[in-house]
């Protein structure tokens, strides 16, 4: 029997599921053409409502997109006030105004007649994960995966710490000002939930940004009680103004490859949020929110701070390729700056589906490795196309690769930025490498078998080439056939990533992949050598001398993401062995 102000669920497990919504996308849209010139632009702006249809029930939901909207960027999921409608809330408290100031999309969700339903929460759960899957699907813009924010103002605090809550390992942060105070049956079935990727943790153990300006008075407060342990807060008495400002506790706080405890948690008390105007209180909220990006990892994400390509000591450089300006931004480690005749090795990272070379950065941080092991970064961007999705979501950056299309010839542009970067800087030219995730990995194959001379090894990861991604067949016709040049490569692949995932079945895309790059580099299946490392599967099959020239990996508990881990793995296992001498021969050493 359903429990009032309870969540619908069996067996203590919740998850959005695949939120690869632009798959499913079944109308066309009269899209305008990229402009070559200003890639960039966005296709629509302004308000468009929207509806969503939940349990036969129709309900509406606006989206505003900013004038200079990035080609791919943050998200705030908005919940009003009972009974404001989304285009009332647009024109109050100067929404419109942030929305534009900080270049976030708004999405903007509505209660009924009669208010949002604490009782039913399930209802409003439903709506908000239908609300939430249609405004990812690119149709009209494309929010960034690591950017998505969740808001509540008055009796929508409560919606949005709900399903900020319940959807731990979505959002990066959660803003509240209203009455967030959640039903103590909610808060100890979120208890009880699972989180997505780690079963030793609950929904409300995963760390969460969160900033709470309540108007309920004083007393107990569990939700920020719940948010404090989460983020492993200290109270050290820091105030902002009248907000407390509670930071993570450095001596016990642990988490991925470098990364620093960023995340906090901030509460505003009713007496001091009453001082502010709503319009003051909302732009320090959603600046302060803006501070965090979520990026996918192993477990619940991987928090980092909101960086710019200059933050990351990214250099930007452009050209004309084919009548379009294309751009990718150049990373010079400290050791070219100590020694700028020395001769360094280059690795180009690129970057997956909808994603820009500076996006890519913050995420993989190859950058941060080539600062460590003395080699330049390159990070190419693609030109916006929806060929391969049929025109049914907005263009976006996409390589034209093999199970991919887009209109530009990109083994052109990068025989273009190869040049460009050598005659710039001291390039090793034996040893230059590439790496992608994604759409990027399927081009990072492409290039290893139209381009494979200018590189010693390759490092694709998150994507195969023999996969079907829209379901239209003909991977029978894709394929490397061994030239005599050989192609030293590691393939790594999560286990809950797209496609086939890690899994290696007869005739699977994994499958494939491993019996062509046996066939091209002359190496016997039969003798592969399996190493388990933790959540690392390997299998390495060796050619002469033992020279690993094609290895597999499956990653436990991983989604579809590439980190900086897997780049230092890469690195150092495998990419800085290898030399492509001027002959084409490769040169292994220990």
């Amino acid at each position: 029997m359903k429990k009032p102000y309870c969540l619908d669920l069996d067996g203590g497990v919740y998850s959005l599921g695949d939120l690869n919504m632009m798959v499913y996308n079944k109308d066309t849209v009269d899209y305008p053409p990229a402009d070559p010139q200003d890639p960039a632009k966005p296709f629509f702006t302004g308000a468009i409502r929207q509806e969503v249809t939940v349990g036969g029930e129709t309900r509406p939901f606006l989206v505003y997109i900013p004038s200079r909207f990035p080609i791919s960027g943050a998200g705030l999921f908005l919940y009003p006030e009972d009974g404001v409608s989304c285009g009332e809330c647009l024109r109050s408290d100067c929404w419109q105004d942030l929305a534009e100031e900080f270049q976030v999309a708004l999405v903007i969700l509505e209660s009924r007649k009669g208010g949002w339903s604490r009782e039913d929460i399930q209802s409003e759960v439903s709506y908000s994960e239908a609300v939430f899957k249609k405004a990812i699907s690119r149709v009209y813009f494309s929010l960034n995966e690591a950017t998505y924010y969740i808001m509540g103002l008055g009796a929508g605090a409560y919606m949005a710490a709900a399903h900020g809550l319940l959807s731990s390992s979505l959002f990066s942060c959660i803003l509240a000002d209203g009455d967030y105070r959640l039903a103590p049956e909610l808060l100890e079935q979120l208890g009880r939930i699972r989180s997505d990727r780690d079963p030793l943790c609950s929904k409300l153990e995963v760390v969460m940004p969160a900033w709470l300006a309540s108007r309920t008075g004083a007393g107990e407060d569990p939700v920020l009680a719940c948010l404090q342990r989460a983020n492993q807060t200290a109270d050290l008495g820091l105030r902002a103004g009248g907000t407390r400002v509670f930071q993570q506790d450095v001596r016990h706080w642990q988490s991925s490859l470098d990364a620093l405890p960023i995340s906090e948690v901030r509460y505003t008390p009713a007496s001091e949020a009453a001082r502010l105007s709503a319009g003051e209180l909302h732009r320090e909220m959603l600046a302060f929110a803006l501070r965090f990006k979520r990026w996918l990892s192993i477990g619940n994400g991987c928090f980092r701070p909101a960086r710019k390509a200059g933050d990351m000591g990214l250099r930007r450089f452009t050209a004309q390729v084919d009548g379009r300006l294309r751009e990718w931004h150049v990373y010079e480690p400290s050791a070219h700056r100590r020694s700028p005749d020395k001769k360094l090795p280059l690795l180009l990272a690129i970057h997956g589906y909808s994603c820009t070379g500076p996006m890519f950065a913050e995420n993989c941080e190859w950058h941060i490795v080539g600062e460590r092991r003395d080699f330049f970064v390159v990070y190419l961007s693609a030109f916006p196309s929806n060929k391969s999705f049929r025109g049914r979501t907005v263009p976006l950056p996409t390589w034209n690769a093999i199970g991919m299309d887009a209109e530009t010839d990109d083994v052109r542009f990068v025989s273009h930025v190869l040049e460009d970067v050598k005659s710039r800087y001291p390039v090793d030219g034996e040893r230059v490498y590439v790496s992608g995730h994604s759409n990027g990995s399927m081009f990072t194959q492409t290039l290893m078998k139209e381009l494979p001379l200018p590189f010693a090894a390759f490092a694709p990861q998150g994507a195969q080439m023999h996969m079907d991604l829209n379901g239209l067949g003909g991977v029978d016709q894709r394929g490397i056939d061994p030239d005599g040049i050989l192609r030293p490569v590691w393939l790594m692949m999560g286990s809950d990533d797209i496609g086939d995932q890690d899994k290696i079945q007869p005739g699977n895309a994994n499958d494939r992949f491993i019996d062509m790059m046996c066939r091209v580099n002359g190496l016997d299946r039969e003798k592969a050598q399996y190493l388990e490392n933790g959540k690392y599967r390997t299998l390495t099959f060796p050619g002469p001398n033992g020279v690993p020239l094609l290895r597999f990996t499956g990653i436990t508990d991983t989604p579809h993401t590439f980190t900086q881990e897997f780049a230092q793995i890469y690195w150092d296992q495998f990419l800085c062995h290898f030399r492509r001498l001027a002959d084409g021969s490769i040169q292994y050493t220990l």
